[in-house]
Order: structure tokens, then sequence, then C-alpha cells
């Protein structure tokens, strides 16, 4: 190690975390905020009906998820809406990007009243393009209803 003239310094250089840890907290919470907007239908947990075979649904642009939980409540992200509340979102999507479809993700305990309601509101908002989420049914998973 090289020593120079008048380096009488005898203090050891050390590390300091506090900014480090700073600046970690920051990105853990602005991943935790973001994984929301990103992936759609992690906000609201459902029960999806089962599928035995896959359909062609083709989303365009941008997809927005309506969430049908079993009681019949219409969601968006976490935020419960009454019918007019999703028209009036629906078409303020619409206004912003014309290209967009909708996907319902519903509970399979859901009534078929609520399932329509929601389309419904799709179809007054201008909206063509709608599809029904659904997990693929398991071959030997036969369900009694």
């Amino acid at each position: 190690m090289f020593k120079f003239k008048g380096d009488n310094c005898e203090e050891k250089p050390e590390l300091i975390i506090i900014p480090m840890v700073d600046v970690m907290l920051f990105l853990l919470a602005f991943f935790v905020l973001i994984a929301g907007s990103i992936i759609p239908g992690l906000a609201m947990k459902t029960n999806p009906p089962e599928t035995v075979s896959k359909a062609n649904f083709k989303p365009k642009k941008r997809v927005i998820t309506v969430t049908v939980k079993r009681d019949g409540s219409i969601y968006y992200r976490d935020k419960r809406l009454t019918f007019n509340e999703l028209v009036r979102l629906l078409k303020s999507f619409k206004k912003q990007t014309p290209n967009i479809s909708v996907a319902i993700d519903a509970d399979r305990d859901a009534s078929v009243q609520a399932l329509v309601t929601v389309l419904d509101a799709v179809q007054k908002a201008g909206i063509n393009s709608v599809g029904l989420l659904a997990k693929e049914k398991r071959e030997g998973n036969e369900s009694s209803r």
C-alpha cells in the first residue's frame, strides 16, 4: 500500500448503509404498488367457472378486468361499482383507448343476473369485445354442478 506525505488519517473508511436501505425500501414499495396494476385479477380472488375447451378470445389493445363476486357485487380493481358507475368507467376507458376489451372475472357461484348486468354495462358503453375468464377443467375432475 502507498503512503503519501501528510497522510495522517488513521480513520478507516466506513460503509454507510442507511441510504442504501432507503433506496431498497423505495424499490420494494414501488414494485408492490405497480404489481397490482400490471397483473389484472390479483386484487380480487374469485372462484371462476370451469370449461372443457378453450375459446379463441383475441383481446384488443387494452384489457379491462371487471370482477363479479359471489354475492353479485361488481368491482373494478378494489373499488365496488354500481351499474351506472361501471358504464361511466367503461365509457371513459373507451374514450381514452377505442380498441378496448373487457374481461369478466366472475365467481362460479355469482348470479346470472350479475353477469348480465355487467354485459349490459359493456354494451351500453359501446364496447363489443368481451370475454369471460374461466379455468380449464382437468380430466377426471367432475363437478357435482
